[in-house]
């Protein structure tokens, strides 16, 4: 019966090394991504503008991790629209440009960074008044994020519930 005990007990420690956990004594292995540097940061310089390209001075910018979607840094531009994100991770994020009371207004595609790394962003407002406005939401930042939001999934076209997206038969149908 000591024999099947101790076979046991070494087995749970030879699987609890291979599997990754720490054992008595060990550091614990910090994960990272393949090629990543460890102890180096990432920074993200970006401009933020109008549908004219003017600079926005003053407009508050957000940075959020895209793989979590949580919010990590905020900033606010200078007056020529340019803002900083340092000592970041490598990973995948997003900018948005803000409204006054929090809503998104713009957002860049996924930025991907690797260590080490410094990447340009632009974030602009598309257009001063949107055509689609009313059908994509009761307002410019419900439309823009409806957009957005298709245009990152490569969405070219939506049916409403229950209703097809055209009524013109498409091409070889009657």
């Amino acid at each position: 019966m000591r024999g099947k005990i101790r076979l046991i007990a070494i087995v749970i420690c030879l699987a609890t090394i291979a599997g990754g956990a720490p054992a008595a004594g060990q550091e614990p292995i910090a994960p990272s991504i393949q090629g990543a540097q460890v102890g180096v940061s990432a920074a993200i310089q970006g401009t933020a503008v109008n549908w004219t390209n003017a600079a926005l001075a003053s407009a508050p910018v957000r940075l959020r991790d895209a793989r979590r979607g949580r919010a990590l840094q905020n900033a606010v531009t200078d007056r020529f629209g340019a803002f900083e994100f340092r000592g970041l991770d490598a990973g995948s994020y997003v900018v948005e440009l803000l409204g006054t009371g929090s809503e998104v207004l713009a957002a860049t595609p996924i930025i991907n960074l690797n260590s080490g790394q410094s990447v340009a962003a632009l974030v602009k407002l598309p257009f001063r008044n949107p055509p689609a406005g009313g059908v994509l939401g009761k307002s410019l930042p419900a439309a823009l994020a409806i957009t957005s939001a298709a245009v990152a999934a490569g969405v070219l076209a939506t049916t409403v519930t229950g209703a097809p997206a055209t009524d013109r038969a498409l091409p070889g149908q009657r």
